[in-house]
This record gives structure tokens, sequence and C-alpha cells, in this order.
């Protein structure tokens, strides 16, 4: 008799009714949440199947490392150092307004867009196992690779050939932690599976060919005409400048700022 009532649907209480002439929706819910009309109108039916669209982690910075690891938890933040770069190059452009800067920064992207024709003609596959998520198939060169070899040949001739009135020691610590980055960064594509050797071996061929290329390019083209350049129209509405006649940029700003070391 139990079972019967159970099972009777008769027993069960009825559906709620809103009283006659109320404009209140019923409470559906579905799966515990609320049906699409109920959330922000009608338009929020399309939103709610927005939200609920798969997710997946972002290819650009995607790197998995073994949590038990803080030598991989300190390779998967140095294989980020490309974008760290980049950002720190965009900051100082601004910043500054220095025309090497810029120049250092043009030819920068412009490797990234050779890099992008390189991968879609050459179509040489990731290495086996290599992570999938947000990442393009074609892995000859590698990117990361490219872009810090051109960084590192842009900046060791810069820190050769441009940097004056700073001590021996300061520009072979400056030249030893520039190479060691880009080496390091080069390790951390192999060691995460994204590239093989050869794929890395060629993007930083590439990149510090290119950014040898290009450095020759600008004391050619640019260095020489810093003066002509940056006393152009465009030049002076955007203030940018040319600071290669200063030895030691670092102490003429901290001069600047200080009064030239005297308390004021």
């Amino acid at each position: 008799e139990r079972r019967d009532k159970e099972e009777d649907p008769g027993t069960s209480d009825p559906p709620y009714q809103p009283p006659l002439g109320s404009t209140r929706a019923l409470p559906s819910r579905r799966n515990g949440e609320p049906v699409g009309g109920l959330v922000g109108g009608g338009g929020g039916s399309g939103r709610r199947r927005a939200s609920m669209a798969p997710r997946e982690p972002f290819g650009m910075f995607y790197v998995a490392v073994d949590p038990s690891s803080k030598y991989e938890k300190l390779m998967g933040i140095i294989t980020m150092g490309p974008y760290f770069l980049m950002c720190a190059m965009v900051v100082l452009s601004a910043r500054c307004r220095e025309l090497a800067t810029l120049s250092w920064l043009a030819g920068q992207l412009l490797n990234e867009v050779s890099n992008y024709v390189f991968k879609r003609l050459l179509k040489q596959p990731r290495p086996p196992g290599a992570p999938r998520v947000g990442m393009h198939e074609s892995g000859m060169p590698s990117n990361h690779a490219q872009f810090m070899g051109f960084f590192v040949a842009f900046a060791v001739l810069v820190i050769v050939y441009r940097l004056r009135g700073y001590h021996p020691l300061e520009k072979a610590l400056a030249l030893a932690g520039t190479v060691t980055l880009g080496l390091l960064v080069c390790h951390s594509r192999l060691l995460f599976g994204f590239h093989t050797f050869e794929q890395v071996a060629v993007g930083f061929v590439i990149g510090v060919a290119s950014g040898c290329l290009w450095y020759a390019l600008c004391r050619v083209a640019v260095f020489p005409h810093a003066k002509s350049l940056v006393g152009s129209p465009l030049a002076r509405l955007l203030q940018l400048r040319d600071a290669s006649h200063v030895d030691n940029v670092i102490a003429f700003e901290r001069a600047a700022y200080t009064g030239g070391g005297k308390s004021s």
C-alpha cells in the first residue's frame, strides 16, 4: 500500500501555478541552473550557452610542469622569457622614446613576422607528444628560439659597440646574462617537448642572423642619421630622442634627476 502511494502521481503535490493575471515567470530550473529565459531577459539563453562553451588553456602561455620539481617550475618561468622581454621593450620604448630602442623593437617584430612565414612554408610537425593546446602544428623553426636568437645578437652588438662609460665588468655581466638567458629559453623548449633539437637550433640560428643583419642595417641607415631623424616634425610630435652622444645613460639620467648629485 505504501509503495502504491509513492508511485501514484495523484498523491504528489500539484505544481505551482501563479495567480491569474500575475506576470511572474515560473521558477523553472534545469540541472540546478535557471532556464535561459530567466537569465538576463530574452538574450540570456545565448549568453548562458556561450559561458558553458568548452574551455582550454591559452596556448601562448601554456606550459605543463611537474608540480614536485622546483627545477621545472623555474624553467616554466624562463620559457616565458620572450613575452617578458617584449613587454619590457614596449614599456621602455614608450617611456624613453629612444630611437635605438624603437629600432630594436621594430626589428624584433619583423623577426616574429618572418617566423610566422617560415612555419607556414616549412610545415614541419612538432615532435610526438608535444602539447597541442592552442599551438600551431608546425614547429620549424621554434618561435621562442628565433626570438631569443635575434634578441641575443642585437643585445650583444649594442653592448659591445654602443655602450660607453660602463665598467668592463658591467658589460661582461650583461653579455653573460643575455647569452645565458637565450640558451636557457632554448633548453626549456626541449625540456617541455615543444620542439625537436633541430627546430630549436634552426630557430636560434635564424634569429642570430636576423639580429646581426638588422643591426648592420640600423648602423648604416638609422644611427648615422639619428639627429636629422629625431628633428623631423613627426619625431618632434612623438617626442623621439637620440642619446647616442651620452656615454652612460643611467648615470646621466640619475644626475639629471638628482641635480648633479647635489641635494636640493
